[in-house]
């Protein structure tokens, strides 16, 4: 009998705990004024192939990639009219080591990296002309604590954060110089609703979200001053289906996403 109570007990808990995640699960999307976007599309798809078919699509359709993410076994991607660069397509690397051996074969192109997502066990980046930038640095680090050295340093050489992933076990971050900014600062957060109180101060103090990530359990806010963006909104729900009312709603009040992240 106390064994029956026991698995009885175990399995309440188990249940529990699997609802609490489930409540506590959502996808959010940043939108701003002022992206210089003319018009957008996004789609979704479960598989790989399927996605690289969804790119070509849009691409034919002249629209750019501006935005590839990856969670809850769904690949997104955001695409756009009006952007500043052009030419922009999308490679995969399987590690770090491949990943910044594409990143110089494709420099040495002309090309620059635009965004870059991790998922389904491999690197996902968005490489066009003409996107302004002067020059780029990927690095890694392996602890969250190590983070904040790596970005001074790099600030210190004249470079700005633009993204930052976690992947395989690593931070890897990717910092570009030629973005305009002026000033820049990144915050983290465990729990959602901390993120956004400490997101509505920044926009406070005139500084903008250009990047929105999450990764092993934390709300990653990039930040900057002398953005091309405006206002700003976001929206969050559970599931990715929800979004598309509120998403055409956005478009409606001349809002465009800029960002798209998945998590607890």
């Amino acid at each position: 009998m106390r064994l029956k109570n026991l698995l009885f007990v175990s399995t309440l808990f188990l249940l529990l705990t699997i609802s609490a995640q489930s409540a506590n699960h959502k996808w959010v999307a940043f939108f701003a004024k002022g992206t210089g976007y003319t018009a957008q599309a996004y789609d979704t798809r479960g598989a790989w192939y399927e996605f690289e078919d969804v790119i070509e699509k849009r691409k034919k359709q002249g629209y750019e990639i501006t935005n590839i993410t990856h969670g809850a076994g769904l690949w997104i991607g955001v695409f756009s009219k009006g952007t500043k660069y052009n030419d922009s397509y999308i490679k995969t690397a399987k590690n770090w080591e491949a990943l910044t051996a594409l990143y110089s074969s494709e420099r040495k192109k002309g090309y620059a990296i635009i965004n870059m997502e991790y998922g389904d066990g491999k690197w996902v980046v968005i490489f066009a002309k003409d996107s302004g930038y002067t020059s780029q640095t990927l690095t890694q680090v392996r602890r969250w604590e190590n983070i904040g050295m790596m970005v001074r340093e790099q600030w210190e050489n004249g470079y700005d954060l633009i993204n930052i992933k976690h992947g395989k076990g690593y931070w890897t971050a990717l910092f570009t110089k030629g973005t305009g900014y002026t000033n820049q600062l990144f915050t983290n957060s465990k729990k959602f609703h901390k993120f956004m109180d400490a997101t509505k101060d920044k926009w406070k103090l005139d500084y903008r979200l250009t990047k929105l990530e999450h990764g092993y359990g934390r709300w990653i806010g990039i930040f900057a001053k002398n953005s091309k963006y405006e206002e700003q909104g976001y929206i969050s729900a559970r599931d990715w289906s929800d979004f598309n009312d509120e998403i055409k709603q956005r478009w409606a009040n001349g809002y465009y996403v800029i960002d798209i992240a998945e998590g607890w």
